[in-house]
């Protein structure tokens, strides 16, 4: 399956692959102006000043604080979580690895989301977002599915919509399943930073929704001190950019 070209955009301008590329491009520069233009003495001063400010741009970029604030609109959109009794309990998938283990999201997800269960808030799991291609595991064996059933939730209280592959999919192939099963109201599982583009379109589409966070935020206050320059954060910054483009997307196509 190719990999969409906006996802190749996010991995280049949110990975430390960006912050090495400029130190390149900045040698490359150096060493074509050389001693034609420069003494060697600016030269060096060139190359130093280029350097300094690359490392103090990683560490502005790379810190969980510039991370936080970034996240800051997402938070103050996120809907409360709500632990309401409802006819199922919609999970949306966060993907799956090669080898049709979850990710570290979607264990997240699964993991809420068969708490709710096993406390009896619905009798019904649907796991949404479960496009199979091209991992060899069925969708009934991998993924959310499999940490459902490790936890708990019986094989015949999990439907399985492997269908759609984004977002407004997830909203419209679910309904198709809520009307053949004759349901109304859902608690939709979900990462907090995603969870108003997903009831935002559930709620469009007709259905009573109860969102719920998978997650108590990814980074608490009490973060130590060495995890605020994190590589990690890179990969942070580029799902809220994505959550972003989404948002900003659906809106403007009228999918929210």
């Amino acid at each position: 399956m190719p990999v969409p070209f906006e996802l190749v955009i996010e991995y280049v301008f949110f990975s430390p692959f960006l912050f090495f590329l400029l130190l390149l491009l900045f040698g490359l520069y150096s060493l074509k102006n050389n001693s034609n233009k420069f003494k060697k003495r600016d030269k060096v001063f060139f190359l130093l000043k280029s350097f300094s400010g690359l490392w103090i741009l990683f560490l502005i970029t790379s810190n969980v604080l510039f991370y936080k604030a970034a996240a800051l609109p997402l938070k103050f959109l996120t809907p409360k979580s709500i632990k309401q009794d409802a006819d199922a309990i919609v999970v949306a998938s966060a993907g799956v690895l090669e080898s049709g283990a979850p990710t570290d999201a979607s264990t997240r997800r699964a993991h809420a989301a068969a708490l709710l269960y096993l406390e009896k808030k619905a009798p019904l799991v649907i796991v949404t977002g479960g496009i199979t291609d091209p991992y060899l595991p069925p969708s009934s064996i991998k993924g959310i599915p499999i940490i459902l059933q490790g936890m708990g939730v019986k094989n015949e209280h999990i439907i399985i919509e492997n269908r759609s592959s984004d977002t407004f999919q997830n909203g419209i192939e679910t309904k198709k399943i809520l009307e053949q099963q004759g349901l109304q109201s859902i608690l939709l599982v979900s990462h907090d930073y995603h969870l108003f583009r997903l009831t935002s379109v559930f709620q469009k589409l007709g259905i009573t929704v109860y969102p719920y966070s998978a997650n108590s935020r990814e980074l608490e206050a009490s973060t130590p001190w060495w995890k605020f320059f994190d590589w990690e954060n890179y990969n942070r910054l580029r799902t809220i950019s994505h959550e972003y483009i989404g948002l900003i997307n659906y809106k403007l196509s009228g999918k929210i």
